[in-house]
């Protein structure tokens, strides 16, 4: 017999979000574990669960059905960046501008064709595509300081680590981390206020 002093041991209640936050983690373990990704990126936050639209059935569902994906956010630098910004230096804007300077380039390199990059509409001729993303490269690249443009082109389209590409702005290699984030964040600050993104 227990005495009346005896107290029930009861579980802590799981909120409705805490429950779906830790169906969501055993969600994206067990996918990043199929897909063979390490453990400590797992555990580091660097990989998410995410959702698409399978338009013509290629990912396994069915058409125009959902399908789960993994997400890496810890790929590049500004993706990094952009995932875990706890100080507001890259909010939506600076994404923005960020992702429009990336397919800049890529028509520049040749891998994307479009006149207008946010609809999507794909023009014809690629000398065409090149020569609008080339023009309005200049144009940014004239109105930023050729130090902080470089270290946006390189962290930015060219994946170069941020001790590196701030290494010129900056005198130890922290410090050039530093430097790197703030740097493209300003500048891509300046690009969504003067592009309106």
């Amino acid at each position: 017999m227990g005495s009346k002093n005896s107290r029930k041991i009861t579980k802590p209640v799981e909120s409705m979000d805490e429950r779906r936050a830790r169906q969501l983690k055993e969600r994206t373990d067990a996918l990043a574990h199929l897909a063979g990704i390490p453990e400590h990126r797992i555990n580091r936050g660097d990989i998410e669960i995410g959702q698409v639209v399978d338009l013509s059935g290629e990912l396994g569902g069915k058409r125009m059905s959902i399908v789960p994906v993994l997400i890496n956010r810890g790929g590049t630098a500004v993706d990094r960046w952009i995932h875990r910004d706890t100080t507001g230096q890259f909010g939506e804007k600076e994404e923005r501008a960020i992702r429009y300077a990336q397919s800049l380039w890529a028509r520049l390199d040749g891998i994307m064709q479009a006149v207008d990059p946010a609809a999507d509409i794909v023009d014809g001729p690629l000398g065409w595509s090149q020569q609008e993303a080339l023009v309005e490269i200049k144009e940014i690249e004239r109105r930023i300081p050729r130090p902080y443009w470089q270290c946006f082109e390189n962290v930015c389209r060219f994946d170069e680590e941020a001790g590196v590409a701030g290494s010129e702005l900056a005198n130890n290699s922290r410090s050039a981390i530093d430097a790197a984030r703030t740097c493209v964040a300003f500048t891509a600050s300046l690009i969504a206020d003067w592009r309106r993104l």
